[in-house]
């Protein structure tokens, strides 16, 4: 997935100035991941809304492409850094922390955990991943304040002494949650499924479940984003990359979105961000009891399956359009809460918090 390139050191300067006395000038620098749309994109789009300079020290449109210049993060009020910054990067942030920046570093996922099905893992599991950890260890005790998006994530933070740790979920960006659906014939079944998720197979019948789903009902299709399993061409669809841009088109065309999860220690800490994308278009979800989505239900616009409980599930919702279409609707409810605007303000007051604390330090 990919976003668009910003020049170096972009200063972008508010639109309208709503807290004129506490006005931050934000350095921004971030591992080039999917993900920094919601820990890094998103958050720091909305801190501008709210009258915030923000000065970008990477670039790129993928993160194969992406580059940073640390320096340019001298002078700001303080810095949020997210995930495995490079040596270089962590040297730059401690420079402008030394000229008296603060600094909040952010995390969303705990790579030391990585399972060995993953296709990450010969890159950046076993010993290496608990190398990046290490690594990341170091970047957060740098930091006045740390954010990740689970409390089981901030808790692993925190069980290796890092004392401030806070806890802010992913979110949507402003307005996602008026994605439009796009009609069709039959019924799709979605998943949006990074690589990482073949994890799952091994753990939980998916593509069992589905084949013998497209075997029952002649109207039924499947479409995955990312994971490919190898399913009967003629009813399948599956895209290797979908631009981030792009995804609610994608997720606005399925009557049902899945997120199977086994229950294994890397996804505990995971969040439960892709049942909102779902949400966000009025697709229905069905997920595991796992980690994030432990607690969600109708009331989200979605139900929790058991592992062995898959068949059952889809083949309720394949039968039952009006059943679909209360779960989409609430799901879109739901999702209109789970918006950047109604979290910007933590952001800004852990920005701020960081940099009373590195005042304290003097």
């Amino acid at each position: 997935m990919t976003t668009a390139r910003r020049p170096w050191g972009t200063v972008t300067p508010p639109p309208r100035l709503r807290h004129a006395a506490q006005t931050m000038r934000i350095g921004a620098i971030c591992e080039w991941k999917v993900n920094a749309h919601y820990r890094h994109l998103i958050p720091l789009a909305a801190l501008r809304e709210r009258g915030h300079e923000v000065v970008y020290a990477t670039e790129g449109i993928d993160e194969h492409d992406a580059r940073s210049r640390p320096e340019l993060l001298r002078g700001c009020d303080v810095i949020l850094g997210y995930r495995a910054l490079e040596p270089h990067e962590v040297k730059g942030v401690v420079t402008a922390v030394q000229r008296g920046a603060a600094f909040v570093w952010d995390t969303d996922d705990d790579l030391s955990t990585l399972p060995r099905e993953s296709p990450y893992y010969r890159r950046s599991g076993g010993l290496h991943a608990q190398r990046i950890f290490a690594q990341t260890v170091k970047t957060a005790r740098e930091a006045h304040v740390v954010t990740a998006s689970t409390p089981a994530l901030a808790e692993r933070y925190r069980s290796v002494g890092i004392a401030r740790v806070e806890t802010i979920d992913n979110h949507l960006a402003s307005g996602a949650a008026s994605a439009r659906r796009r009609g069709h014939d039959g019924v799709v079944i979605g998943w949006t499924a990074g690589l990482e998720h073949a994890s799952e197979l091994p753990r939980i019948p998916v593509v069992e479940t589905l084949r013998q789903l497209l075997d029952a009902h002649p109207q039924v299709r499947v479409e995955t984003l990312g994971l490919q399993l190898g399913l009967p061409p003629e009813r399948y669809v599956h895209r290797a990359e979908v631009s981030f841009g792009k995804l609610q088109e994608h997720i606005g065309a399925w009557d049902v979105g899945i997120a199977p999860l086994a229950d294994i220690a890397f996804n505990r800490t995971r969040s439960n961000v892709k049942l909102k994308e779902y949400a966000s278009a009025g697709t229905p979800w069905l997920a595991s009891p796992i980690g994030p989505y432990a607690g969600l239900g109708e009331r989200q616009g979605g139900r929790l399956v058991a592992d062995d409980g898959w068949f059952d599930a889809l083949d309720d919702l394949i039968a039952h359009r009006f059943a679909r279409g209360r779960l989409g609707r609430r799901a879109r409810a739901w999702a209109k809460t789970q918006t950047i605007d109604g979290a910007v303000a933590r952001w800004e007051s852990v920005l701020q918090e960081a940099i009373v604390r590195r005042r304290e330090q003097g």
